[in-house]
């Protein structure tokens, strides 16, 4: 399994950034009023970022082990290594779509602060899923002079 590569986040980032701001726009073109992220939308995706910290921890510690500790569960790596490149994509979507109200909101005649505080903080939560999740996906990664592959040297590392 490859790591999440910085193209396909841009392209969520891009894709969730114009899907954010048309149904804005749509909304408002057709008589509705605009959506607010509500303030734990963003306290949500932060906490879900911090899950997935959590999750990967006990998979770093013992990758970073000096001494062998017994076997890892495969399955529970690889269940986590799932997780954190979905939180990446996701968080770099959600990242777009906060972008895209931001956007929205500051270029109305009349700014509403509350609508763009909420935009704030939707985006500032969405950045930290998008940060841990791809920060336990590293934590993940066996170092390239591992010996649980039979003794032979990956080049760049393997994702568990």
């Amino acid at each position: 399994m490859k790591h999440t590569t910085p193209i396909a986040l841009l392209m969520g980032a891009v894709i969730g950034g114009v899907v954010g701001w048309a149904g804005q726009w749509i909304l408002v073109v057709t008589g509705n009023p605009a959506l607010t992220p509500p303030i734990t939308w963003g306290v949500a995706l932060a906490a879900l970022g911090a899950i997935t910290l959590a999750l990967a921890w006990p998979i770093r510690s013992h990758v970073r082990a000096e001494k062998a500790r017994g076997p890892l569960d495969p399955f529970y790596a690889t269940r986590v290594v799932l997780w954190a490149k979905a939180g990446a994509l996701a968080g770099s979507t959600l990242t777009g779509v906060g972008f895209g109200f931001l956007i929205f909101f500051s270029s109305r005649p009349v700014i509403s602060s509350p609508a763009l505080w909420q935009g704030v903080v939707a985006l500032v939560g969405a950045i930290v899923l998008a940060v841990a999740a791809l920060l336990a996906e590293r934590w993940c990664t066996l170092p390239p002079d591992s010996s649980e592959n039979g003794g032979e040297s990956v080049p760049e590392g393997e994702t568990l």
